[in-house]
C-alpha cells in the first residue's frame, strides 16, 4: 500500500513537471522532467534485478519440542553475483502465538549471512512455519521485488512434563485383599517363597515340585507389587475448568497427565488413556517410544470442549479395566457422581489415583475474562476430598501455582 502511495505522488510530480515544462519552456523543468524519468526507469531495474542471484533458505532445529522450551531456526541467505545487495528483508509466516523474528540484512558480493532465530513456546499445540518469504525495493521505495522459497515446515508443541522421579502407583491387590499386607496370595509374576499349605489357599498357587521335595503341599507367595498397567482419564469438560489461557486449570491437567503417562511408560508399564474432550479419544494400553508419540501428539490438540460429564466417561471405561491395573483420574469435577462410579475397583483388584485440579485457584488468577468462582466452590472441593478420602483413594491436590513435581512426588493424600 505504501508503494503505491509513492508512486502516484512520483506520477504526480512528474505529470505537473511535463505540464509545466512544455508549457512555459524553462529548460531546467526539462531537466528535472528527464531526471525524475530516469530514477524512475532506473528503480523500476535495480528492484527487478535486486533478488536475481539470491539463494535463501532455514531450517527448524526442534520442530518438536515442549512448552517452556525455545524453538530454533536456522537461516541462510547467499549471494551468489558479483553485485551488493544492500538491502533484504527476510522473514516467514507463522501460526505460532509469538511468531518467528525476521530481519534485514545486507550481503555483500559472492558473500551469505546466517543467523539463529529463536522463540520461546508458551502454548502447547500445533503450529506452521510458512515458506521464506523475501523481499527488496528501490532507495526510493517505488518499487518491491518478493521471492518465496521452500516448503512450509509443521511444529508441534508437547505440553510441559514435570520430573516424578517418586511417582509411585498405588498397589492393586488382585485378590480383592488390602493392599497393607506385605505378602498375599495373588496371581502376579513375582513369586518370591514358598510356605506350607493352609486352608482357604487355592489349589493352582501349590508348587507341586516343592510339595513332592518336602512331603507336604507348599503353596507360591508373591511379592506385592504395582498395577502392571495403568488407565489415564483425562476429564476435559468444557464446565469444569477454570482460569484461561496458560494459567488454566486445563493446562495443569494436560501436564499432569503427560508427565504421569511419560513416567510410567519410563518404568516399562503399560499406559492407556482417554481424554473426554469434544470427540472422546482412546489409546490402547501399550509400551515403547511409539505410545509415548501418540500420547504426547494427543495431548498437545486436545481442548476443554468436552460436554459429557465425568461420571458417564469413567463407567465407559470400566469395561476396558483388569485385575492388576490402576486407572488414573486427573480432572478439575467437584461432582461427587464420578467418585461413586470408582468406589468399587478396589474390590475388583484395580488400584485407584486421584490427581485433583482445584479450579478455583485457577480463576482466581486467570486474569481478566476468567470464570468468576462460584461462592459454593470451596464447599464441593471439600466434599469431594472427603467424599475420596471415605473410600480410601489415594488424591493428590493441584493448585495454581503449584510444582506439579512435588505435588505428584509427594505421598498420596487420603484424608480430606
Amino acid at each position: 500500500m505504501m508503494v503505491l502511495v509513492r508512486q502516484l505522488r512520483f506520477v504526480f510530480v512528474g505529470t505537473v513537471l511535463v505540464v509545466a515544462a512544455f508549457s512555459t519552456g524553462i529548460p531546467f523543468l526539462f531537466f528535472l522532467m528527464y531526471l525524475c524519468a530516469a530514477l524512475y526507469l532506473g528503480a523500476w531495474l535495480y528492484t527487478r534485478r535486486g533478488l536475481r542471484g539470491v539463494r535463501a533458505g532455514y531450517q527448524v532445529l526442534n520442530p518438536r519440542a515442549h512448552v517452556g522450551e525455545t524453538l530454533q531456526a536456522i537461516y541462510r541467505v547467499d549471494n551468489t553475483t558479483n553485485w551488493p545487495k544492500p538491502w533484504l528483508e527476510i522473514w516467514n509466516d507463522s501460526t505460532l502465538p509469538s511468531g518467528v523474528p525476521g530481519r534485514a540484512i545486507g550481503i555483500q558480493p559472492n558473500d551469505s549471512r546466517q543467523w539463529v532465530a529463536k522463540v520461546d513456546l508458551a502454548r502447547r499445540g500445533s503450529y506452521r512455519l510458512g515458506a521464506l518469504r523475501l523481499r527488496t525495493g528501490d532507495p526510493f521505495g517505488l518499487f518491491s521485488s518478493e521471492m518465496v522459497v521452500g516448503q512450509p515446515t509443521g511444529v508441534v508443541v508437547f505440553p510441559k512434563i514435570y520430573e516424578l522421579p517418586l511417582w509411585r502407583l498405588p498397589p492393586s491387590p488382585v485378590d480383592g485383599s488390602s493392599p497393607s499386607r506385605r505378602r498375599y496370595v495373588a496371581a502376579t509374576p513375582l513369586a518370591s517363597t514358598i510356605r506350607p499349605y493352609v486352608y482357604g489357599d487355592a489349589i493352582n498357587r501349590v508348587h507341586w515340585l516343592s510339595s513332592a521335595r518336602h512331603g507336604e503341599l507348599q503353596v507360591k507367595e508373591f511379592d506385592l507389587e504395582q498395577a502392571a498397567d495403568l488407565w489415564l482419564v483425562l476429564d476435559l469438560e468444557r464446565s469444569s475448568q477454570g482460569g484461561v489461557g496458560e494459567s488454566s486449570s486445563v493446562e495443569a491437567a494436560v501436564s499432569a497427565a503427560a508427565s504421569i503417562a511419560l513416567r510410567t511408560l519410563a518404568d516399562n508399564r503399560a499406559v492407556g488413556l482417554t481424554a473426554s474432550a469434544r470427540r472422546t479419544r482412546v489409546l490402547t494400553p501399550d509400551r515403547g517410544t511409539r505410545l509415548e508419540q501418540k500420547i504426547l501428539h494427543l495431548l498437545a490438540n486436545v481442548q476443554a470442549d468436552g460436554n459429557q460429564p465425568l461420571a458417564e466417561v469413567v463407567v465407559g471405561t470400566l469395561p476396558q479395566l483388569r485385575r492388576g491395573m490402576t486407572l488414573c483420574l486427573v480432572t478439575s469435577s467437584t461432582d461427587r457422581e464420578w467418585v461413586r462410579a470408582i468406589s468399587g475397583l478396589r474390590r475388583r483388584g484395580v488400584g485407584v489415583v486421584v490427581v485433583l485440579i482445584d479450579r478455583l485457584s485457577f480463576a482466581a488468577v486467570g486474569g481478566p475474562g476468567a470464570e468468576v468462582p462460584e461462592t459454593d466452590g470451596a464447599a464441593e472441593l471439600a466434599a469431594c476430598r472427603h467424599a475420596l478420602a471415605e473410600y480410601d483413594i489415594a488424591t493428590h491436590i493441584v493448585h495454581a501455582g503449584d510444582d506439579l513435581s512435588a505435588v505428584l512426588g509427594e505421598r498420596s493424600r487420603v484424608r480430606a
